[in-house]
């Protein structure tokens, strides 16, 4: 273990308790029959507003409805988004949920319940955060880790964000609902599961290679650490057949997912479990990925994301002595850097926002100067951490491969020069240090990049 794993790991109520917004989650056969009773304690509401998609109301929805109609809950309307085309985190379908609830004159005590995967989840969430009121989830996938998550990913005025919202008061998840949702949902979550290598790498850089004042100053919490990083390879093992059927599987990923969003309530932000490797993601969605016409799934988007980061770390610590020297050259200049983030994002409506994040972080010499010596003063400590925790690539590959996550860029739709070059509109994006923007500070994004492109090993 890493000298930040000074406790024994907790388990999964103790994470719940950790987590300071969700106060109840019940994972067993048959909890659907106690969502009545939960509703009544814990909940202000005297009814219930259902959204879902039509698969979601196919899997789950009906069968919630039939229960309770049964118990004498007034279920006071239904939201189901189509099936098709496949449903985006997307702004607009928040205020379309926000009308219809506030729609219901003198009932703003209604309860919304999102029945789905992580987009329903998501939408909802942050819906029920503008109109003030706490929701119900009941998840039907194991599919991403937001569930339990504070805040929403959403993308809006074309920019993919974190906006802020509760996590729900309470979770119902039906383990043989969650086993029957598609192979693809089961492998996009071992996906996001594993993602959490590199945000523990990403950590352990901020910590390490952050002196005080510096841009990358982010101590380590060691709580929140405990909560993700220590039982993370166990869960993986134990979760690697999920995509294949097996109830097991799925539970316990299903519950490695749940901590991980309870640590983000308990952070109330993403960094113990989102680092570099997202950012990757983000960049696609933004650019609507999709392969044959139909959009890839945020976890398999953050597979090819979490390989592509894990090649840039092996490739800045490969040399025991010292990552790269630096190209000669200038430091390009706020205004160059301007430019060069708007040529990036040209004809994305996301633009003006990502040139905003990237002139917020960019730092000037002095910063520059303190993280250089940071990095040059700790490296052996800096590298030996990291290396600790981040599985080599082979074995991350053959590990994701035995999910059925996909491994190459080509099985979400892209050419492996341009998943590689995602990295430099990576950078730009979101003002979290990571490897990214380390290299970058260093002026070894462009060399990284390059032994990465002939390298005869990464993203093959």
């Amino acid at each position: 273990m890493d000298n930040y794993d000074k406790a024994a790991i907790p388990s999964l109520a103790d994470c719940l308790k950790a987590a300071d917004e969700t106060r109840e989650m019940l994972v067993d056969r048959g909890c659907y029959a106690q969502i009545p009773a939960l509703l009544t304690r814990l909940y202000r509401g005297t009814g219930v507003y259902l959204i879902s998609d039509e698969n979601t109301r196919e899997a789950a929805g009906g069968g919630l409805k039939k229960i309770l109609d049964g118990a004498g809950i007034p279920v006071r309307g239904e939201f189901c988004f189509p099936a098709n085309p496949r449903l985006h985190a997307e702004y607009a379908h928040i205020t379309a949920i926000r009308e219809k609830l506030s729609a219901l004159s003198g009932l703003d005590e209604t309860v919304p319940v999102a029945i789905g995967g992580g987009t329903v989840n998501d939408l909802v969430k942050r819906a029920a955060s503008e109109l003030g009121r706490t929701y119900l989830c009941v998840p039907t996938a194991a599919s991403v880790d937001g569930y339990t998550a504070y805040g929403a990913a959403i993308l809006y005025d074309g920019y993919k964000q974190t906006m802020s919202c509760p996590a729900p008061l309470a979770l119902a998840a039906e383990p043989e609902v969650l086993a029957r949702a598609p192979a693809y949902l089961s492998s996009s979550g071992f996906g996001d599961l594993a993602s959490k290598i590199i945000a523990g790498c990403d950590w352990i850089l901020c910590d390490i290679a952050g002196p005080a004042g510096a841009p990358a100053a982010e101590p380590v919490d060691t709580t929140v650490w405990n909560m993700t990083q220590p039982g993370l390879l166990d869960y993986l093992e134990r979760s690697v057949n999920a995509a294949r059927g097996d109830s097991d599987a799925v539970a316990a990923l299903f519950e490695a997912l749940a901590i991980t969003g309870f640590s983000m309530q308990a952070f109330k932000g993403s960094r113990p479990v989102s680092g570099s490797e997202h950012l990757f993601s983000h960049v696609w969605e933004m650019d609507d990925l999709s392969l044959d016409g139909v959009p890839v799934t945020h976890g398999h988007k953050v597979s090819i994301g979490t390989l592509a980061a894990a090649a840039y770390y092996e490739i800045f610590f490969a040399d025991p002595a010292g990552p790269p020297s630096p190209p000669s050259g200038d430091r390009p200049s706020p205004s160059q850097r301007m430019l060069a983030v708007s040529s990036a994002f040209e004809g994305s409506r996301g633009r003006d926002l990502v040139v905003k994040t990237a002139l917020e972080k960019y730092v000037d010499d002095a910063a520059v100067k303190r993280i250089r010596e940071a990095v040059t003063d700790n490296y052996k400590e800096l590298r030996d951490r990291v290396l600790a925790r981040l599985m080599p690539y082979e074995k991350l590959k053959e590990m994701l491969g035995r999910a059925l996550c996909p491994l190459q860029p080509e099985s979400i739709g892209l050419s492996r020069s341009q998943a590689i070059a995602t990295a430099r509109r990576a950078q730009m994006m979101r003002n979290k240090y990571c490897i990214l923007d380390l290299s970058w500070d260093l002026g070894l994004m462009e060399t990284i990049l390059s032994r990465m492109e002939d390298s005869e090993q990464y993203l093959r």
